[in-house]
């Protein structure tokens, strides 16, 4: 993982939530370059810069930073109706989600 890896998070993240950079970072408290800094590599974000991105967007920095998880916005979301379910729906979830991906 490198610096390049964090500026392509946050473009992918604020995407996913269609918000501009602009309008993010205002809503962060921050100039108006500051997410556009961020993603051009020509920032990096500190640590409680990154705290308030992922709280914003209610992901862990753990999610933030696990490379298998592609959409971790949508991940999260998932996540929060599977925690809703019992097992036998979770299980059909499950079985659902195989046959889609045949």
């Amino acid at each position: 993982m490198d610096k390049s890896y964090i500026k392509e998070r946050y473009a992918k993240i604020r995407l996913a939530h269609n918000i501009s950079a602009r309008k993010l970072s205002l809503e962060l408290g921050q100039s108006t370059e500051y997410i556009n800094q961020i993603e051009s590599g020509k920032n990096m974000p500190s640590v409680e810069g990154l705290i308030n991105f992922c709280n914003y967007f209610d992901i862990s920095i753990g999610e933030f930073f696990e490379e298998k998880f592609n959409f971790p916005v949508e991940y999260s979301a998932i996540i929060e109706e599977l925690n809703k379910m019992d097992s036998i729906a979770i299980k059909q979830v499950y079985e659902l989600l195989k046959l889609i991906n045949k």
